[in-house]
C-alpha cells in the first residue's frame, strides 16, 4: 500500500481483503502480517484503526489457540473486546460490523476456556 487512501476506504485495499481471506482460511500469522500495513494507514484513535487492531488480535488469538496456549488466547480475546467496544455501534467499519467480529471472538474464547477447564 503506497498511495494515500481515505481511512473509510481501506476495506477496498488488496491488503485488507487478503488479510480477511487469510483469517477465514486459518492462516493467522499471515493475516496479522498483511493487516499491519492497513493498521499503519488508519488514523490514530479512528474506528478503522480499532477494527483493524481487533481483527489482528483475533488472528493472534486464533494462532495461540492452535499453539495450545488457551490462557494467552483468552487474554487476546479480551483485548479484541476492548477494541470492539471503541467501535461505534451503528453500521459497518471497513465492511465489518463489530458484532460479527465479536461473535468470532466469543467462539474463540469459549474454545480456549474449555481447554483451560480440561487441564
Amino acid at each position: 500500500m503506497t498511495k494515500e487512501i481515505a481511512p473509510e476506504a481501506l476495506d477496498q485495499t488488496v491488503a485488507w481483503k487478503a488479510g480477511l481471506a487469510y483469517l477465514d482460511a486459518g492462516y493467522f500469522w499471515e493475516c496479522h502480517e498483511v493487516l499491519e500495513a492497513v493498521w499503519m494507514r488508519a488514523p490514530e484513535g479512528s474506528p478503522e484503526r480499532e477494527m483493524v487492531q481487533a481483527v489482528i488480535q483475533l488472528a493472534n488469538a486464533r494462532l495461540k489457540l492452535l499453539m495450545e496456549r488457551p490462557k494467552a488466547t483468552v487474554r487476546l480475546c479480551e483485548m479484541v473486546e476492548v477494541h470492539l467496544a471503541r467501535c461505534p455501534g451503528e453500521g459497518a467499519i471497513l465492511g465489518l460490523r463489530a458484532e460479527q467480529v465479536a461473535a468470532k471472538v466469543g467462539r474463540t474464547k469459549v474454545q480456549a476456556l474449555e481447554r483451560i477447564n480440561a487441564l
